[in-house]
């Protein structure tokens, strides 16, 4: 976690990588919205990222705050959702391609979970998509994943089920509750 005592040694990062893309200017209300967008992670995680973003050929403006959120997850072992996201996709057109539509797969992963039991519901979805779509299925996924993914967390963003049962216990039952007498 970036401290406030931190604010001149983030400064020095931050005017140190700007020197290296000509042309940048850099305010101090972008500073500081930098810095407090970077807060969570430590000064020496920023300047680690600092130093890979300096080191790629991949930028030719100075990276956004994105880029460093990016390159630091990266460097902690966390996949971003992108790159999740695609691997998800593959993980279910392979299972469709290895079992067919006769083994509904069992997904680790929630959102991909959320999505084939939801958006797209795997026996019915796998015994009706063509090859021919998949293309554009796995696009959609993809699309769907991200859309999922954003806000605090993987968690956040799935519906709350717990009702469920107990709601769908009583369908047909309407109107028909018992009283008990004591």
């Amino acid at each position: 976690m970036i401290f406030e005592n931190d604010g001149k040694r983030f400064g020095e990062i931050m005017f140190g990588l700007a020197e290296n893309y000509p042309g940048t200017n850099l305010s101090t209300n972008g500073l500081m919205m930098r810095f407090e967008a970077m807060k969570e992670f430590s000064i020496d995680q920023v300047g680690q990222a600092a130093t890979k973003l300096l080191k790629t050929h991949r930028f030719n403006t100075m990276p956004t705050v994105g880029d460093f959120i990016s390159t630091i997850d990266a460097a902690s072992g966390n996949i971003p959702v992108e790159d999740r996201a695609e691997i998800e996709a593959n993980k279910v057109l392979d299972h469709l391609h290895r079992h067919g539509k006769g083994v509904i797969p069992e997904f680790e992963d929630p959102i991909t979970k959320h999505l084939m039991s939801t958006r797209w519901r795997y026996g019915s979805w796998a015994s009706h998509v063509v090859e021919d779509e998949l293309k554009w299925w796995h696009k959609d996924f993809v699309r769907a994943y991200r859309a999922h993914a954003v806000g605090a967390g993987v968690m956040n963003c799935l519906p709350d089920l717990s009702g469920l049962k107990q709601l769908t216990g009583k369908i047909g039952n309407w109107g028909k509750e018992v009283i008990h007498a004591n």
